[in-house]
């Protein structure tokens, strides 16, 4: 894929955008089905929501790693968002001895992370996999227990019949 934007899946963004760290330009990066926005001085990249499953798959997905049992404090920070301008809210993340602090708008769901912090992340999911596995498996075994429901034809005629008059 191009850096351009050019599929349906890549969003194309309206404006450029300054780095909330140091307010350099930063510039588009195709990362697999994302278009980040990445700062050449600091290294540091902006996710717009959902932009972290399509660019590193789901141990990189909010959805995998933003649990209970990994959250810290949220305070207001003093980044501002490269998307909306609000200010960005700190959140430490942690779980298993691995611990990072990411920055998130609580308008857009933006997501700034500096240098080095995606692959911490990352780390923290797969540390939690096991934890994700065994509530997997336990939802799985719930549904098993609900058996599969049976519609008898006569049943579901009836509760047609019941609307088209």
């Amino acid at each position: 894929m191009s850096g351009k934007g050019g599929s349906p899946g890549h969003k194309h963004h309206k404006k450029d955008r300054a780095c909330p760290h140091d307010k350099h330009l930063m510039r588009h990066v195709t990362a697999g089905e994302a278009v980040l926005d990445v700062c050449g001085k600091c290294g540091g990249q902006f996710f717009d929501s959902g932009e972290m499953f399509a660019a590193f798959g789901i141990k990189a997905d909010p959805s995998y790693w933003d649990r209970a049992e990994t959250g810290g404090a949220v305070k207001t920070g003093e980044r501002h968002c490269p998307e909306c301008d609000t200010f960005l809210l700190v959140q430490d993340v942690a779980y298993g001895g691995a611990q990072v602090e990411i920055d998130r708008c609580g308008k857009c769901g933006g997501i700034w992370l500096d240098k080095n912090e995606i692959e911490k992340i990352m780390t923290i999911s797969e540390k939690l996999r096991p934890a994700l596995e065994e509530e997997r498996k336990k939802a799985e075994d719930e549904l098993a227990k609900l058996g599969t429901p049976e519609f008898t034809p006569g049943l579901i005629a009836k509760f047609v019949k019941r609307f088209k008059t």
